[in-house]
């Protein structure tokens, strides 16, 4: 069988010609009258610039155009490590980046889940959401209907200028096509994908990236003569999946979806049965009676109140609105589905990084490895380091998605503020590595009693036994606050490595009251000002000499309005970086770990090949670029 190909929107249709940047033109800088007859200084050794200041200088002299940073470093990552970027989610995204920002293509997946029904279902469900109730029944409808679920159809959305809304199929041997123009959709360079998956379910609570991967890169079987088939890639920026009855219901349970609803959505197909009934994260529609509540109003405008009432109570709107947040965009701003595609390619590429980086120091403790005992020590020191980083981000994942966590939000932070350390401490406590800390106890234990190694393990040295050290300073969330970072002492800690309990002990004693101060502050703040522009308000009512109560009622009104919003981005700021906080010092913390067993291990001469860690630190330096490129890009 033939290899993979990514299938990309075509160009010309949805696939706009790349952009070539305009040359930059330096012109004539103005130069100093003194400095132009002056004598250059000589730089000495000592007094040379170092590189970060060089790139800040050139930074502030230099126009940069994040669009394109981060199309170059996407393609020198595509270049240098291909092993570790999916390649054809990666042409997906460097297409978008080469369109004009808010005009990007958008693909949407709308699969079913199964064969036979599931994928009538989806069919069903595209002809609903194009549907113009303002129209009779168009030719492309009708396209639709007759076509076979069981092969994939592509659905091109705008504008045919010698067409009267008519479907048109393509005459291409490799994929049907249905041209479709309809008025809400044209402007949104947008194209479906209808296609049926036997997705395989994987168990409660596995790694989203696996159904992440199936879902956005669908495999398309092209027939290619003489009975065979060509599979090839059709990557997309967001999936549909769509199942039918109680049985679709319990394969979309059985999918492990949290955290991903910017770019994958779940329906099951269910009349009468609303969301809140059946209990389950994923939407409930009701596709006949969207379709019916169309032909109501086809019928005539007397029935407009009873075509609103079935199409609400479908809750088809659900996933239209869905779709259309991800592919409208603000002028000149990159759309937010393209957005999240290039994210997730980065995240994902970065996982790899870490697996990648797992494995060498797996087979370097291997090779350091002389006796069979030590190799099982070893093997039982890389099972564990990858348990626990699968425990780091699943148990984080479910701590960060709970209700403790949604309890913390802005809107809630009046009430609850006081408890942001009790239930940030409760998070912590019992999400933060706890059965890794055991199994390392475990482990520990084992390598003592084989007596293979001087139990002596390196652990974290406390900044506070070091006075003549600068303390590392760490700014939370939005910049307002500033926190010393100490280190615990490494006189109490027990036989074991224990960099778990120091970082657990450490986000607990530092960042959780600098969160705690946090709060308190902002929503004092929020309340003063409100407060303040109230009493404003009032006074600007009682000694105004013709009083207004909407003059007065709207300088209250603003000032609480700007406070909220003040709270808002603020706090949502310190939120996200406390998240990432704590997993990033998670990691570092399993990291260290595992460094410090391995050269017990070792007998303190260990190993690993230094060109392997060189490239895999370059591929992590190239993330962070295109991290920062996608941060400053509109």
């Amino acid at each position: 069988m033939a290899s993979k190909r990514p299938l990309l929107p075509q160009r010309g249709r949805l696939g706009l010609p790349g952009l070539q940047p305009r040359p930059r033109s330096t012109g004539n800088l103005p130069v100093c009258l003194f400095c132009s007859i002056s004598r250059p200084a000589r730089i000495s050794p000592r007094n040379r610039p170092t590189p970060l200041q060089v790139r800040r200088f050139e930074s502030t002299t230099t126009i940069s155009n994040p669009r394109l940073e981060l199309e170059q470093t996407l393609t020198k990552l595509e270049t240098h490590f291909p092993t570790f970027i999916n390649p054809s989610r990666l042409q997906l995204a460097l297409q978008g980046l080469r369109q004009v920002p808010g005009q990007e293509a958008v693909r949407v997946a709308v699969l079913g889940l199964g064969r036979g029904e599931a994928g009538t279902t989806a069919k069903a469900l595209i002809e609903t959401i194009l549907a113009d109730p303002l129209q009779d029944e168009q030719e492309w409808e009708r396209k639709l209907q007759e076509h076979n679920a069981l092969n994939p159809l592509i659905i091109r959305i705008g504008r045919e200028p010698k067409t009267d809304n008519a479907a048109k199929l393509s005459s291409s041997n490799a994929l049907t096509e249905i041209h479709v123009s309809s008025p809400d959709y044209n402007s949104l360079d947008l194209e479906l994908l209808l296609m049926e998956t036997d997705l395989t379910e994987p168990s409660h609570g596995a790694p989203i990236a696996t159904t992440e991967e199936d879902l956005l890169v669908p495999s398309v079987d092209i027939p290619s003569g003489n009975g065979h088939v060509t599979p090839l890639t059709a990557p997309v920026h967001q999936a549909v999946l769509v199942a039918d009855g109680f049985v679709g219901a319990t394969k979309l349970s059985a999918l492990s979806l949290a955290g991903n609803e910017g770019s994958l959505m779940a329906a099951v197909n269910m009349a009468g049965i609303s969301k809140d009934q059946l209990g389950v994260d994923f939407e409930v529609i009701d596709i006949s009676k969207a379709k019916n509540a169309v032909n109501l109003f086809r019928q005539g405008p007397q029935h407009a109140m009873e075509y609103e009432r079935q199409w609400f109570a479908s809750n088809v709107p659900s996933i239209v609105s869905w779709i259309k947040a991800g592919a409208k965009s603000a002028d000149q701003e990159t759309k937010p589905a393209v957005r999240r595609l290039i994210a997730s390619v980065l995240q994902s590429t970065l996982s790899t990084i870490q697996n990648e980086e797992a494995r060498s120091t797996s087979r370097a403790m291997s090779a350091a490895g002389s006796t069979s005992l030590v190799q099982d020590m070893n093997k039982g020191l890389a099972e564990w380091s990858q348990a626990a980083h699968a425990e780091l981000q699943d148990q984080l994942d479910v701590a960060f998605t709970g209700k403790r966590w949604r309890k913390l939000g802005w809107w809630k932070l009046y009430w609850r503020v006081d408890d942001v350390a009790m239930l940030t401490n409760e998070m912590l406590s019992q999400r933060f590595l706890p059965t890794a800390e055991r199994e390392l106890v475990y482990l520990a234990g084992r390598i003592a009693q084989s007596g293979v190694a001087q139990t002596q393990y390196p652990q974290p040295v406390s900044e506070l036994s070091q006075p003549s050290q600068n303390t590392e300073k760490k700014r939370l969330g939005s910049g307002e606050l500033e926190d010393m970072v100490p280190v615990i002492s490494s006189a109490g800690l027990p036989k074991w490595p224990g960099h778990i309990t120091f970082t657990r002990r450490y986000l607990q004693d530092e960042t959780i009251p600098a969160l705690q101060a946090l709060a308190q502050k902002l929503v004092i703040q929020s309340l003063s000002l409100s407060s303040m522009t109230t009493s404003l308000a009032a006074m600007l009512y009682v000694s105004s000499v013709t009083p207004t109560l909407y003059e007065a009622g709207a300088v209250a009104a603003l000032g609480v309005v700007y406070s909220l919003n003040r709270l808002q981005k603020k706090w949502e700021a310190a939120r996200s970086f406390w998240e990432g906080e704590v997993r990033e010092e998670g990691r570092k913390a399993v990291r260290a770990t595992e460094q410090s067993v391995g050269e017990v291990l070792d007998g303190g001469r260990r190993r690993s090949s230094s060109e392997e860690e060189n490239q895999l630190q370059k591929a992590r330096e190239l993330i962070a670029e295109a991290e920062d490129a996608l941060a400053r890009m509109k």
